[in-house]
């Protein structure tokens, strides 16, 4: 088949495309400026409004003005007012004309728009054509079924591996909340045993119910990780198999020996924790590293295809 023809409908359609959205991207601008331009015609008006207030309360027998005609200061006072007003007022002209300049331009490029209603949808008329062509060579041209084949195989991994990545996030989350937890479970049991009372074992208790209920929520989130990392061929060996983290009653128990079990205990898990978190990163910075790398490589497939199919001939 020749594709001059097709060619060079997708040219003339690109073009025109190319210098409707140039039009459409201006009047979005001119849009944003005429608002911003109104804005400030309303807040010099306001001023202006104000200016005019002060010079005509002078001009009048007010209190202020009838004290300083007493001191001999009306006069002075009055200029300078009088002042400020022209300066506002020469403020106002000035935004009410770039206001009007804008509109005017805004108005120049609707009518350019108007006159190309017929390529609001060039974008669909170039995809139903350039699908077309697509179509005609995938069916003959076997470096570009190659290249579709590749393109497709890179697109379906890297969803794989962003997937992964979901699921450590969620993972990560959890480990922090189960560190943050036990870290501060471990603050209060050292002011436990230094006699806090019952409020500080309480707050204790507290802590460790977060921490347990965490660890809970990374298992789950771990095994998800695991699977996913399955997906993709790649392996996680972190222990975080922590069901059995002390959150007994050592409320019924308070005495120094079982306290100091305790946080062992605590300490070990936070160890623990850490350790997992340490392997999720390292995890986490191979899957981002491979995540960077398919992109690329899709970019650049993605660039070949197109190519391959715009210089058919």
């Amino acid at each position: 088949m020749n594709y001059k023809e097709l060619n060079e409908q997708l040219a003339i359609l690109k073009e025109k495309g190319r210098i409707y959205e140039k039009w459409k991207s201006r009047l979005a601008k001119l849009n944003e400026e005429e608002n911003e331009w109104k804005a400030k015609v309303e807040r010099r008006l306001e001023h202006l409004e104000k200016e005019q207030s002060d010079v005509d309360r002078l001009n009048s027998m007010t209190l202020s003005a009838f004290f300083y005609n007493l001191i001999g200061k009306k006069q002075e006072r009055l200029e300078k007012e009088e002042l400020e007003l022209m300066e506002s007022k020469a403020e106002y002209d000035t935004a009410c004309r770039m206001l009007q300049d804008v509109q005017e331009q805004r108005l120049q490029v609707q009518r350019e728009l108007d006159g190309q209603r017929e390529l609001q949808f060039w974008e669909s008329d170039y995809k139903q054509l350039w699908g077309k062509k697509e179509h005609h060579l995938l069916a003959r041209d076997h470096e570009l079924q190659q290249m579709a084949e590749d393109r497709e195989h890179v697109i379906g991994e890297l969803k794989e591996l962003q997937e992964a990545e979901r699921e450590g996030k969620r993972l990560m989350l959890a480990l922090d909340r189960a560190a943050e937890a036990l870290k501060s479970a471990g603050n209060w049991g050292v002011y436990d045993m230094m006699g806090g009372g019952m409020i500080s074992t309480h707050i204790k208790r507290s802590r460790m119910d977060d921490a347990q209920s965490a660890i809970n929520e990374a298992g789950r989130h771990l095994k998800r990780f695991q699977k996913e990392l399955d997906d993709v061929k790649m392996a996680v060996k972190a222990d975080l198999e922590l069901g059995g983290l002390l959150s007994f009653a050592d409320y019924f128990f308070d005495n120094l020996f079982v306290d100091w079990m305790v946080q062992d205990k605590i300490r070990k898990a936070e160890s623990q924790v850490q350790e997992g978190q340490s392997t999720i990163r390292r995890t986490m910075h191979v899957l981002k590293n491979e995540i960077r790398a398919h992109q690329a490589t899709k970019e650049s497939l993605e660039r070949r295809y197109h190519q391959h199919i715009e210089l058919a001939d």
